[in-house]
């Protein structure tokens, strides 16, 4: 009988190893030139928390992303262009990576969302650990709704909730 009950109970434990639980999403297969994503982040940066909404529309391989502090206060407009970032509408020489760190004290590469959100890609460099952990409908596909950035150097974590991704047309 104890052989008995013990065989049974390692079956069914081998039945539970060799399910599969991991949800298989499908992605659009290609990434439109030009689409828009809403949603708020949540910065943790040097032991100090920040929380965004933003608006970011991608035109081929130009931005323009509106970030508007907690509870609406602050605002800052940021456009790439052929000549380099616009902020506020006002040119500056710095790159979007250094005006980030410099003013909010965080950063996050931007030009590779579109291969995290559409793709779901989590290889996007040596710098920073992606972690996708929902995803939202698109087009009869998926895309993420809420990606994880952890720098492996630097004390930044993020977390994006994209509310809204659509392609524009």
């Amino acid at each position: 009988m104890k052989l008995l009950l013990t065989c049974c109970v390692f079956l069914f434990l081998q039945g539970c190893e060799t399910l599969n639980t991991q949800t298989q999403y499908n992605t659009p297969g290609v990434i439109p030139n030009t689409w828009i994503a809403k949603g708020r982040a949540s910065i943790l940066a040097n032991d100090s928390h920040q929380s965004v909404s933003f608006d970011i529309k991608f035109i081929d391989q130009e931005f323009e992303m509106v970030l508007v502090g907690a509870l609406g206060l602050g605002e800052v407009n940021l456009r790439s262009t052929a000549q380099g970032l616009l902020v506020d509408h006002v040119q500056t020489p710095l790159k979007l990576q250094q005006w980030m760190e410099q003013e909010l004290s965080w950063y996050f590469p931007l030009n590779t969302l579109p291969g995290i959100i559409f793709e779901h890609r989590l290889d996007i460099n040596d710098e920073w650990q992606v972690e996708i952990n929902k995803f939202m409908p698109y087009e009869g596909a998926s895309v993420a709704k809420m990606v994880i950035f952890q720098h492996q150097n630097k004390p930044i974590k993020i977390k994006l909730l994209l509310q809204e991704v659509n392609q524009l047309k």
